[in-house]
């Protein structure tokens, strides 16, 4: 398995800003894996878990501009970008560094047989972490995003919980009705193209898909007066799943406004 990277350099500022103040990350370069060629478009910075061990700052790049202010609402960032970024047209390629700045490896998968869960020998980097800022041979310059999802909220999620399991209770008995005033609004614009277009009961199925269909427990959460994130578990008919929602609140009323969820492996 070879692949290459082309003329990179990565300056990365790990100074906290407010999400809603970042700026669409614009990156260069390219990535090319056997007959696939990456042309690097756009480009996130966030701390996470290595795909090998342990922690790790984290720099997905992409063939698609990405919006930092919509990945920085989530906890997992890069499920996140797997589950709404990558598609068959629009690939993905992680550059993993320690949490001081140094590269470590990196991971991608484009196609059966064109991929790498974890390789550490396939670029020379000379980046650095100096000042705030990551510098050296990988030509993305992009904020870290900030680990801060807003203040603790009390057990079970406090309103933003009760406002979850609401939701938790109306899809898991299919109850339109009461699941509609429970959905943010471009939520609810869905629900209701589906609706009128006799669909919505697929709708409802594309939710259900990996929700915890038995039970559902708030295991924390974080938020402020405008947005909050929870992390949920809960059991399925495929399992124990475990992930997070995000809320929104909305003329005084807190609202669903994603869910991603994955079952967990035995």
């Amino acid at each position: 398995m070879r692949a290459r990277v082309s003329g990179l350099l990565v300056a990365a500022c790990v100074m906290a800003i407010p999400a809603a103040w970042a700026e669409t990350d614009a990156a260069s370069g390219e990535f090319t894996s056997q007959s696939t060629r990456l042309v690097v478009h756009g480009a996130v910075a966030f701390r996470g878990k290595s795909s090998l061990d342990g922690d790790a700052l984290i720099v997905a790049v992409s063939n698609a501009r990405l919006k930092t202010d919509m990945v920085a609402e989530y906890y997992d960032r890069r499920r996140a970008i797997e589950r709404h970024v990558k598609d068959d047209e629009t690939g993905v390629v992680y550059f993993e560094f320690t949490p001081d700045g140094r590269y470590r490896g990196l991971s991608y998968y484009f196609a059966p047989g064109n991929g790498c869960g974890y390789c550490t020998s396939e670029v020379t980097s000379s980046v650095k972490l100096a000042s705030g800022r990551l510098t050296g041979t990988l030509k993305v310059d992009v904020l870290v995003l900030s680990d801060d999802h807003g203040a603790a909220l009390p057990a079970n999620g406090g309103a933003p919980g009760k406002a979850y399991l609401a939701y938790h209770a109306a899809l898991t008995k299919r109850d339109a009705a009461a699941l509609r005033p429970l959905l943010s609004q471009s939520q609810e614009e869905v629900f209701d193209n589906a609706k009128q277009k006799g669909k919505l009961e697929g709708f409802l199925s594309f939710l259900s898909e990996d929700h915890p269909t038995r039970t559902a427990r708030i295991d924390k959460g974080f938020g402020n007066d405008r947005t909050a994130v929870l992390l949920v578990s809960g059991e399925s008919a495929a399992g124990k799943v475990t992930g997070e929602a995000l809320l929104v609140k909305d003329q005084g009323a807190w609202k669903v406004d994603d869910e991603l969820l994955s079952v967990v492996s035995p």
